[in-house]
């Protein structure tokens, strides 16, 4: 039986009930991950999350899978983040850690500011969300994609990705709202 036998019961416990998945071979063309879509028992957010990448994240600690959570209403811009992000590290075969920035030298999310992402844990779920277990050995790492502005990685790239999360704190930034305010504009 797989490690990751635990993975669907882990998912809907701690982000909600599994909506629906899109096939490997949407869009006409074959991917090597599924897109899976959770509704939160809140009814006001989604995660939209990648399940099969993690046979092909190479180099990793452990084996990954990609997250991104949005107001229910910014579902499309979920998708459109996890999948590039995930083509990114298929295509390279690649693997990201917590801290990493994965930006674009434009806009990556239409009509808003957010240019990328930072991999990190999930900002509003429980240590125990981002490591999935498998008779209490750690099988699985969920990397969530937290949507950031060209400004905010510039703050971490000159002080560190401490200094972006103080930020957020102290003005109250709500990270699964793509349309919130740049905390890294302003002053250094």
């Amino acid at each position: 039986m797989s490690r990751f036998k635990g993975f669907p019961a882990h998912v809907e416990t701690h982000v909600g009930r599994v909506r629906g998945a899109d096939s490997r071979s949407a869009g006409g063309r074959e991917r090597a991950y599924n897109l899976v879509y959770c509704d939160h028992a809140d009814g006001t957010h989604v995660t939209v999350l990648t399940s099969g990448l993690r046979e092909h994240t190479a180099g990793a600690p452990l084996p990954q899978e990609l997250l991104c959570t949005l107001r229910r209403d910014q579902e499309v811009y979920a998708k459109h983040l996890v999948g590039v992000v995930a083509e990114l590290l298929t295509e390279s075969q690649a693997r990201v850690g917590y801290g990493a920035l994965i930006m674009n030298d434009r806009i990556l999310l239409p009509d808003t500011a957010i240019a990328g992402a930072m991999a990190a844990p999930h900002p509003y779920l429980g240590d125990e969300f981002d490591v999935l277990l498998d008779e209490g050995v750690p099988v699985l790492q969920l990397i969530t994609l937290v949507p950031i502005t060209r400004a905010e990685s510039q703050l971490v790239a000159r002080f560190g990705r401490d200094a972006l999360y103080d930020r957020w704190e102290a003005q109250e930034i709500d990270l699964v709202d793509i349309y919130r305010d740049d905390a890294g504009s302003g002053q250094f």
